[in-house]
């Protein structure tokens, strides 16, 4: 065993700014893979390409590292029900832009601050200073957050973070649902902590309160139907079969999160990077995302938000069919200013819209 043990890794973590911290081994990483393909040969996994051949890609990985011995699980809070967005937001999302007659849309509340890939990054780099210099010798890291071929719930799980729901989300007992996960796997050899054993036993509220059944009994999900994937990681147009199930959600949806019995007493997050006070906070007016008068605009009044997930024409999409599912009037003008817009994909949900508004 190395001198730097697991104690004082999840307690230099926490002091970085993590919420749990868990160690497991490689080889627990590789027996998700064949499951991931199967349901990506289903075709659940939509237009998600990077989801495609995982079993393969996850063996290269650990290839490239073979003298890799642990991976050390990380936890942060994401959780704020803070609804107030930054000030210097372009106007977007200001109080006062959001009235009660304010054409809105809502945003899943990872996407409410900044984007989260940059808030873990910069965390994962001073951790993996302080671990070195604890060590007392070269340590080899190699960091993911949520762009490697890791199944990364199944390895949280195995760490002992909490366990997969029906909802296919990691849930922890202290946590919920929120939990954003990271991971760094080292050649350092660490006592691996006992897998979670939990379950939602008859609890079935995800499913039921998902609009479009996207959550299936066997904890699947079929990405083609989930209106996080509808909105933000599919590229074409949204099947007129879930426009109206959309309802207010414009950038990704929290339903099946916030319906989640764990969710009770959750706590807010300390992070203060991931809340409304350092992004544009739940809701985004529609009226305003038509004035970006480009994708070049768009970056730039997103820049730093995970709301550059979707391009602006995929918003403009989004924000087409929430005005369509407002029933309010005075999205109209809003959505006739859409039908000329340069992009197909916006006028033909504007059009949809108009027509379910009688306009």
């Amino acid at each position: 065993m190395d001198r730097l043990n697991a104690e004082t890794i999840k307690r230099l973590a926490l002091e970085v700014g993590f919420h749990v911290c868990g160690i497991t081994l490689p080889a627990t990483a590789a027996q998700a893979g064949a499951r991931i393909d199967e349901w990506a040969a289903q075709g659940k996994h939509g237009n998600m390409s990077y989801l495609e051949d995982f079993a393969r890609r996850s063996e290269q990985f650990w290839s490239e590292f073979p003298e890799a011995k642990s991976v050390i699980v990380l936890g942060l809070n994401y959780y704020s029900n803070s609804s107030t967005g930054s000030v210097n937001n372009g106007g977007l999302t200001s109080p006062t832009d959001l009235g009660s007659a304010a054409l809105k849309g809502r945003v899943a509340r990872y996407a409410w601050g900044k984007d989260y890939h940059w808030v873990i990054k910069e965390k994962l780099e001073i951790l993996k200073k302080q671990l070195t210099a604890h060590a007392g010798k070269p340590v080899r890291f190699h960091s993911a957050i949520d762009t490697k071929p890791l199944a990364e719930r199944d390895l949280a799980e195995k760490a002992g973070l909490g366990f997969i729901g029906k909802q296919t989300q990691l849930l922890s007992l202290q946590y919920g649902p929120w939990l954003f996960l990271s991971e760094l796997v080292t050649d350092l050899d660490l006592e691996p902590d006992m897998a979670f054993e939990g379950s939602c036993g008859t609890c079935q509220l995800c499913i039921d309160v998902c609009p479009t059944e996207a959550i299936e009994e066997d904890k699947a999900l079929d990405a083609r139907k989930c209106i996080a994937y509808l909105t933000i990681e599919n590229k074409e147009a949204i099947p007129s079969e879930f426009r109206d199930k959309i309802g207010h959600w414009v950038f990704g949806c929290d339903d099946c999160l916030n319906i989640c019995p764990f969710t009770n007493g959750q706590q807010e997050t300390d992070c203060r990077e991931l809340t409304a006070a350092e992004g544009f906070g739940p809701h985004l007016n529609l009226e305003n995302i038509f004035d970006l008068a480009s994708q070049g605009v768009y970056e730039k009044q997103f820049k730093g938000t995970a709301i550059l997930r979707a391009r602006h024409k995929q918003l403009l999409r989004n924000a087409c069919v929430v005005l369509g599912n407002s029933n309010d009037r005075s999205a109209i003008p809003v959505l006739k200013k859409a039908l000329k817009h340069g992009s197909k994909l916006v006028r033909e949900h504007a059009e949809w819209a108009l027509q379910k508004l009688g306009g």
